[in-house]
């Protein structure tokens, strides 16, 4: 981490179970005293772990720290079925059979890859313009489209043929719903399943190790209102090529002007169609880009500016 004095760059926080994202951000801006906060993606109240808060102007690097691949311990509950998937929900349908633990460890295999995945209808994806869960409070019937996740790793850490309950490891794509996934694990196994307890232990670089409460957050805060423990800008932006512009470029990239080969010291060449990109002016961060090949000629057009 680097300690920095201004209120801007992004906050590891442990979420605390009973919590809602929004009660987060919420806390956070009236600790820090400014409405400038925003998260990088909701943790479920019943959840917690890494949730990173983007202050000042790192809420406009909020669309790259969400598109990180994310690590979650999940508790599966076989032989359950919720209309929320994860037992905050009502019990809708229950099977009795009983499942053996290797039988569940192979059935993960399956998982693991570009598959296709159904959010359940309690979560806040728009279909038709409305987010699903008002279709659930309303009682309105509505077809959930599958969406395409990535499941890079998958794995057993516990399983109780007793309690048929079991506790994995799972690192995986944005957009995937933990939920969804154990509720797909009982039924691949021919029962039924919803989750139970969640941890989310990364966020790209954002460890569950280094995550601080609200609490330590406002104590520290309390100490030195002028100094916080924030990770820089740049932090966990890595997966992202860097390009510096030139001295002849520099106004180009301040002005958000599009960047061909004489703005850049980088060869363009090196970069694929639609690839996004970090802009830098010297060693400082200036903002984000995307790499085009059209007729104009290849170029890179800056996206976001800091």
């Amino acid at each position: 981490m680097e300690k920095i004095k201004s209120y801007s760059g992004y906050l590891n926080v442990y979420k605390e179970k009973g919590m809602t994202s929004h009660d987060v951000v919420f806390k956070a801006r009236k600790i820090l005293k400014t409405k400038k906060i925003g998260h990088t993606g909701t943790l479920d109240p019943d959840a917690q772990g890494v949730l990173v808060l983007c202050v000042g102007q790192a809420t406009k690097m909020v669309e790259y720290i969400t598109d990180h691949e994310k690590v979650y311990e999940a508790e599966v509950i076989l032989g359950i079925e919720t209309d929320t998937c994860d037992l905050s929900g009502t019990v809708i349908s229950e099977n009795h059979r009983r499942i053996n633990r290797d039988d569940f460890e192979r059935i993960l295999n399956k998982f693991i890859g570009d598959i296709r995945q159904k959010p359940p209808i309690y979560s806040a994806i728009r279909v038709n313009g409305k987010k699903l869960y008002h279709y659930a409070r309303n009682g309105e019937s509505v077809e959930i489209p599958e969406r395409d996740i990535h499941i890079a790793k998958i794995s057993l850490l516990k399983f109780s043929a007793d309690t048929q309950k079991a506790r994995i490891m799972v690192t995986c794509s944005k957009g995937t719903y933990i939920r969804s996934l154990c509720r797909d694990i009982g039924s691949a196994l021919g029962t039924l399943g919803c989750m139970g307890n969640l941890i989310r232990h990364r966020v790209g670089r954002f460890s569950i190790n280094d995550a601080v409460t609200l609490a330590e957050i406002e104590e520290i805060n309390n100490r030195n209102q002028n100094e916080l423990f924030f990770y820089p800008l740049e932090y966990s932006l890595e997966r992202y090529q860097l390009v510096r512009a030139t001295e002849q470029g520099r106004k180009f990239l301040l002005n958000g002007n599009k960047l061909f080969q004489w703005n850049v010291h980088e060869a363009l060449d090196d970069f694929y169609p639609g690839e996004t990109l970090r802009l830098y002016d010297g060693d400082q961060l200036i903002g984000m880009g995307r790499y085009h090949v059209n007729e104009e000629g290849n170029y890179i057009k800056p996206t976001k500016l800091l």
